[in-house]
């Protein structure tokens, strides 16, 4: 049966706020092993204030905006194209089995003050901490040691089995999904590339994507 994680939106607020760690915990390790100091690893995943200017963020800001109703209107396609490739290679039953089995994260019947404060979370927290770790910390250590191309596809991963967890979902729900949660992650990497390892784009598409989903 499927997780419903927004069954309580406090309970769904707490996981959202639990999304910090993503940061805090990488860079307190890789601190550690690179002997540096902490600012200095949160800087180095892209989070540095006195590096913005003020003309570049707001067109980066409007960039992800206008990325993130691309993917939000795209993302349909994507899902149903990979769904049915999965269906057409394992059957329609592996299929349902997965769909009967995968995680919901919306919100079920929040109050007002609820949903503002899952919405807010989505842009401070999850699109942050999702950019920071998946883009800023992961794509960055790898591209430091391989290609490009390779340090794209291994964070994009990561970032699928972040999302279809393969010690909570069964086989059907990884497999069903994972192609969906893939194609995003490269969708997000990419944007991350073309603006020059800058987070910003990736965030303001990222944290509209998932407002999006929730109220849509």
């Amino acid at each position: 049966m499927p997780i419903y994680l927004g069954a309580n939106p406090w309970i769904l607020i707490l996981l959202i706020s639990l999304e910090l760690l993503l940061i805090m915990v990488p860079a307190l390790i890789s601190a550690k092993i690179e002997k540096k100091p902490f600012k200095t690893v949160i800087r180095e995943m892209g989070f540095s204030l006195t590096e913005m200017k003020l003309k570049k963020t707001l067109l980066e800001v409007v960039a992800g905006i206008g990325l993130g109703l691309l993917l939000y209107f795209t993302s349909g396609f994507i899902l149903t194209f990979t769904v049915q490739f999965v269906e057409l290679i394992f059957g329609t039953e592996f299929v349902n089995q997965g769909i009967n089995n995968a995680i919901n994260t919306t919100p079920i019947e929040p109050d007002l003050i609820q949903l503002i404060i899952i919405i807010i979370l989505q842009v401070i927290i999850v699109a942050p901490c999702e950019e920071g770790f998946f883009r800023g910390f992961i794509l960055k250590k790898c591209n430091s040691r391989i290609k490009l191309i390779y340090a794209l596809l291994i964070s994009s991963a990561i970032f699928a089995l972040f999302h279809v967890p393969p010690f909570i979902v069964p086989i059907t729900t990884l497999v069903t999904f994972y192609g969906y949660y893939f194609l995003l992650g490269c969708s997000l990497a990419l944007i991350f590339t073309v603006f020059r390892s800058s987070l910003i784009p990736g965030i303001a598409t990222h944290a509209l994507f998932n407002v999006l989903v929730i109220l849509l």
